[in-house]
């Protein structure tokens, strides 16, 4: 396969050929290397307690890492979840909530017409993402897989930040496997990311990869040979497809030829790994017991997802209960990268994440809220168990989570049912203790009053702060 090139990094880096010594003085800033796997449910590897799927090189990252088993992402579903991420920001700060459009319902019979919410779906190109941020610290950074966020300007990587790239739309992967065999591309992107770390490692540049895979995304491709180990093996409770398993192994088997690579080069020990999902799973490929619904929604089975960092010698294997997102790797590398003043770095550009190196390094951080945000429709099928309504994945809500508290806004009930003043009678917010009901099934919203109201009023207030919008237009063509 030709690969996609976007800039001349890579060929830069190769043809430097000398290494500069670094300063005896000043320590080797690390590597980082993110791992975004997409559609990956939260127990679908067998660290986690898949009873099916095996996922040695995934395993060994989680053994020799800090898994956050309270990982999460900042959309339900694969673009808004990609632009949060290389922003660092909320979706509201991109109007970015939804993958197409806001307008994925029935407009006939939703409540709602949504035509008070701007619909983005474009990574905003002024927008400083963790790629230009660790340029301007000195990185040579990478892009490989599925970027998805360029919208209808097709704004892409080499414009956002990356000087080496190799990216293909999802519609392209079937014709490029029948070309050269590789499912999804996994081993494509693979073998660019452990040449662009050979490259950088030569030159003595930091480097950040950001690898982000089409699999395990539908459909279910992988090579013959992977499917075959899963031909005959029992089913299991949380997974059982065979095709979804041999994507799994390719997968797995991916990460592996990269993690031996850095080990290769001698690298290992400062490098940086960050390994996540861009959103929780989909019924055809998994259960999430005890999470509620899947992939899409803003129930725990959609946006919690595996999370963990490896950085060897320096951060102590380990598992965390503390709640973190995504947009938390960005401030976090920059710390982690020597960046002492992260606004003036970014150009005052908002971060609403906040650096967990202080977690990294066996200590604790300040407890804060953290919010989701969609003011849009995703209709669904029953195969999606656990949704508040059969019909739909998600209607248009938003959500606060604080310490073992979770609320849930929906804004169809809110806007139109009298809000606030009727909250006792219209069903528009539900009230979470996720210590003792993982799950979501016991809904406190009219037992503990008080920290429904003390919940309300931090999201409202986060609603002005990040401009987000409350849709509140009734739909005029419901029902006609």
């Amino acid at each position: 396969m030709k690969m996609k090139k976007i800039s001349g990094g890579l060929a830069s880096l190769m043809a430097a050929g000398m290494v500069v010594a670094a300063s005896a003085a000043t320590p080797p800033k690390p590597n980082f290397v993110i791992l975004f796997i997409d559609d990956m449910g939260w127990r679908d590897w067998s660290g986690n307690g898949s009873d099916y799927l095996v996922t040695p090189n995934i395993d060994k990252i989680g053994e020799e890492g800090l898994v956050f088993d309270q990982g999460y992402v900042n959309a339900a579903n694969c673009a808004p979840s990609r632009c949060a991420l290389l922003s660092g920001q909320y979706p509201p700060r991109n109007d970015f909530y939804n993958v197409w459009t806001i307008h994925r319902g029935n407009k006939k019979t939703d409540r709602l017409s949504l035509a008070d919410v701007q619909d983005g779906q474009t990574l905003r190109k002024e927008r400083i993402t963790f790629g230009e941020a660790l340029q301007k610290a000195g990185y040579k950074t990478a892009m490989y897989g599925k970027w998805h966020v360029a919208g209808p300007e097709k704004i892409m990587p080499d414009v956002q930040g990356f000087d080496d790239v190799s990216e293909h739309d999802a519609k392209k992967l079937g014709k490029l496997f029948k070309q050269d065999g590789d499912p999804k591309q996994i081993f494509a992107y693979t073998r660019h990311a452990m040449d662009f770390a050979e490259a950088c490692h030569r030159e003595n540049k930091p480097f950040l990869i950001y690898l982000a895979h089409h699999a395990v995304h539908g459909p279910d491709i992988c090579r013959p040979e992977s499917k075959e180990i899963y031909a005959n093996k029992k089913p299991g409770k949380i997974n059982k497809s065979p095709k979804y398993g041999g994507m799994m192994h390719d997968t797995d088997a991916g990460i592996g030829m990269l993690m031996k690579k850095l080990k290769e080069l001698g690298i290992d020990d400062n490098t940086v790994v960050f390994f996540l999902s861009d959103n929780g799973g989909t019924p055809s490929h998994c259960t999430q017991p005890p999470l509620r619904a899947y992939k899409g929604s803003f129930y725990e089975g959609g946006i919690r997802v595996p999370f963990i960092v490896r950085w060897p010698g320096k951060i102590k294997p380990d598992k965390s209960h503390v709640p973190v997102m995504a947009i938390d790797l960005y401030p976090t590398m920059l710390e982690l990268a020597g960046v002492t003043d992260i606004p003036a770095h970014v150009d005052g550009q908002p971060l609403d994440g906040t650096s967990i190196v202080p977690l990294l390094k066996g200590g604790s951080i300040e407890e804060r809220p953290m919010f989701w945000h969609f003011p849009a429709y995703l209709a669904g099928n029953p195969k999606y168990e656990g949704a508040r309504n059969p019909k739909y994945r998600q209607r248009p809500v938003s959500v606060i989570r604080k310490g073992d508290w979770k609320l849930l806004l929906h804004f169809e009930e809110w806007s139109l049912d009298g809000g606030r003043a009727k909250i006792a009678e219209n069903k528009s917010v539900e009230l979470y203790n996720l210590k003792d009901d993982p799950g979501e099934l016991n809904d406190l919203s009219l037992k503990n009053t008080a920290k429904r109201d003390e919940l309300l009023d931090e999201l409202i207030t986060w609603w002005e702060t990040v401009g987000a919008p409350v849709p509140a237009e009734p739909n005029p063509k419901r029902n006609a």
